[in-house]
């Protein structure tokens, strides 16, 4: 299959050609860029073949040996008695492309002091006008969870500033050996040559002259978008800043145009759009990175909220950020079964423990049981959930002293301070015996049996069919 030339690879560096068209993009806004990976992923090199193709000053700096006097040089009172910094050939005030290598083993007061010159362009208060790009790189900090068995343990480097970290549109990662192709891995031990392309500065010169146009054509709708995606990442506990929404709109538009020139005019922005958001959110230089799936989703409730008219049901139902209560409003607007059963498993799919899903598979199987026909995908994964609740079963089981023991006599204690007259309390029952002793064992029965009568609460559920 042919392909189009890669610009990294055009640089000498292989495997880095699904970041091409974000590269671009931070090149084309002069946008700041933290490169996040292991050691010998070429994070180094990348910035220096960049700023060679571009014929730019180069400076690199090592941020955990670096000095606050070996950027801006050692300050000496002039003639006038003010103060005039006496530069060095490695000071900042002559570059147009600044690196900050392992920028996360840097002392935390030269961290607050990098906060201008990588945001603003600007040092000890002073402009620095010829300085165009601001780049940084940092292993993946102490405790990271994405650490797989025979990864390297980066003890020293630790997590970023958030406000440092909030001045960089683009955190991006770099391909480790398990993320080449065979192709790329063949390329980089035998260091072959850079592919024929059209040069970086080429490209980027075209990029500049799209830009406007396409913001234009994306319009109100990327607007709209980015307020809406704000609020879903907030809902799913993975909060930006204002700052950061204006980023994403501006990072989105340079995005698409990168794509449009590197892959043609077939691509589609809403894919742009999500590649500028997956890789524009700060929390991906954490420990903890945000799931894919909870930013991706957010992402094309979003997405396809902006493109809908202002009168479809539908705009309505998706401005809920809250999954659960998207089905019942749902319900309220009269949507189809099949509809219905689309919101039921996108809300089943929000939910992250066994408890809560039976709870919410609970709520949902009591409240549509007789009244709606979903699809046979939806009441599949709704009986898997609450088969342990509704399936008459004679269960024994031998309970000797211990931790098992303590939480029966606990569950037995609430069990008959409650009646059990009702359907909800019977529902509230046979859930929490359901759950013995395997659930409640990893999660406290307590906060689940809540989470159920919200549940039953939010559906409107008090009495059910037998």
């Amino acid at each position: 299959m042919n392909r189009t030339p890669s610009l990294t690879a055009s640089l000498g560096i292989h495997g880095w050609r699904d970041l091409d068209a974000l590269l671009l993009a931070a090149l084309s806004l002069e946008a700041p860029v933290l490169l996040v990976g292991a050691h010998g992923t070429a994070k180094t090199l990348l910035a220096e073949r960049v700023a060679g193709a571009l014929r730019l000053e180069f400076r690199h700096y090592n941020a955990s040996l670096l000095n606050y006097d070996d950027l801006v040089g050692i300050p000496m009172p002039s003639a006038k008695g003010a103060l005039e910094f006496v530069s060095s050939p490695g000071s900042i005030w002559g570059a147009e492309f600044a690196f900050f290598d392992e920028i996360s083993r840097c002392r935390p007061d030269l961290q607050n002091k990098l906060f201008p010159l990588v945001h603003e362009r600007r040092v000890a208060g002073v402009d620095l006008p010829l300085l165009r790009h601001r780049w940084a790189a940092m292993n993946p900090p102490c405790g990271s969870s994405e650490a797989e068995p025979g990864d390297q343990m980066y003890l020293g480097s630790e997590e970023l500033d958030p406000a440092l970290v909030d001045r960089f549109p683009f955190i991006l990662s770099a391909p480790g050996w398990r993320d080449l192709t065979r192709e790329d891995r063949l390329a980089l031990v035998c260091s072959a040559a850079p592919e024929p392309g059209a040069p970086l500065a080429s490209f980027l010169g075209m990029c500049l002259q799209l830009q406007e146009r396409i913001g234009a054509e994306l319009g109100d709708r990327l607007a709209e978008y980015v307020v809406q995606l704000l609020d879903n990442l907030q809902a799913a506990s993975i909060p930006q800043s204002p700052r950061r929404a204006r980023m994403l709109h501006q990072t989105a538009v340079a995005v698409h145009v990168a794509r449009l020139l590197l892959q043609g005019d077939r691509v589609e922005a809403g894919g742009s759009v999500e590649q500028a958001v997956v890789h524009g959110l700060p929390q991906n230089a954490s420990p903890e990175p945000p799931s894919a799936l909870k930013v991706r989703a957010a992402h094309q409730q979003a997405w396809k909220l902006s493109g809908l008219d202002r009168a479809d049901p539908w705009r309505k139902v998706l401005a809920e950020v809250d999954p659960l209560r998207r089905v019942v409003l749902a319900e309220r607007l009269d949507f189809c079964d099949s509809d219905l059963s689309r919101l039921v498993l996108q809300a089943l799919a929000s939910v992250d423990t066994e408890p809560d899903r039976i709870a919410l598979s609970t709520a949902v199987y009591a409240r549509y049981g007789s009244r709606r026909d979903l699809t046979p995908a939806a009441w599949e994964t709704l009986c898997q959930y609450v088969r342990r609740l509704f399936e008459p079963r004679d269960r024994r089981q031998m309970v000797g002293p211990g931790p098992v023991l303590e939480l029966w006599h606990d569950l037995e204690r609430h069990l008959a301070s409650q009646g059990a007259d009702s359907t909800r309390q019977r529902l509230e029952r046979n859930f929490l015996l359901a759950g013995f002793p395997d659930l409640w064992l990893r999660w406290s029965w307590r906060d689940a049996l809540e989470t159920l009568r919200r549940n039953l609460d939010l559906f409107g559920v008090s009495e059910v069919a037998s």
